[in-house]
């Protein structure tokens, strides 16, 4: 009856054993496709800095920076996404040899997108979402001379907004890990309060790698 009883017990326990094995290995098979529907990525390029509205006539583009950090997370296996961005970067406008520029920090709490595979290892990448930003340093410079954001607008008797926020609409290509993007971005906030609605007007070129 011993026998038999040790027998019975050390069968439970491979039992036991051998169901905590597939138990643990279901586990990490969840959390690694569980963690590959997050897709982590780096952006950075130049940006096409200039103003959109009325009384901007004669401004320029002026060449700035955006360097991103953000991820994406899959809305199913169709390719459809929606993520969120953290940056740092630019805008501005140049008027003949008067170059301006706005350093920023900026947020997008929600893209929407859709990877369209063309080709092995390539897809197309539609997205829209939206953006607020905050400058925190700002220059205008001319024949040497240089000035912030904020005495140019105490010269025009209008304030300076600081603040802005918009949209962001672009499409981007990926091949494997690796992305080329094209982004424009429109502020939705007066630059400069009480000077005929003038937006911030952006066209980011930019690389990226996924990881």
């Amino acid at each position: 009856m011993k026998k038999v009883l040790s027998i019975v017990a050390a069968l439970l326990l491979c039992v036991g054993t051998q169901a905590q094995i597939v138990s643990s290995r279901s586990t990490i098979v969840k959390t690694q496709k569980q963690a590959s529907n997050t897709q982590w990525f780096l952006r950075a390029g130049v940006n096409m800095m200039n103003l959109s509205g009325d009384g901007i006539d004669g401004t320029d583009s002026n060449i700035g920076y955006n360097a991103t950090l953000g991820y994406q997370k899959s809305l199913g296996g169709a390719g459809a996404y929606w993520g969120m961005e953290f940056a740092l970067g630019s805008r501005g406008f140049k008027v003949d040899d008067m170059k301006c520029i706005a350093h920023n920090v900026q947020y997008s709490p929600f893209t929407f997108g859709w990877k369209i595979g063309v080709a092995d290892n390539i897809s197309i990448d539609p997205h829209l979402g939206v953006f607020a930003s905050y400058d925190y340093t700002s220059k205008m410079k001319e024949d040497g001379e240089s000035i912030s954001w904020g005495d140019f607008a105490d010269a025009l008797e209008v304030d300076y907004n600081h603040f802005d926020a918009g949209m962001n609409i672009g499409v981007g290509v990926w091949y494997d890990r690796f992305n080329l993007d094209l982004t424009y971005q429109r502020g939705f906030i007066d630059v400069f309060t009480d000077a005929d609605g003038i937006k911030t007007s952006n066209f980011m070129i930019r690389l990226g790698i996924a990881f």
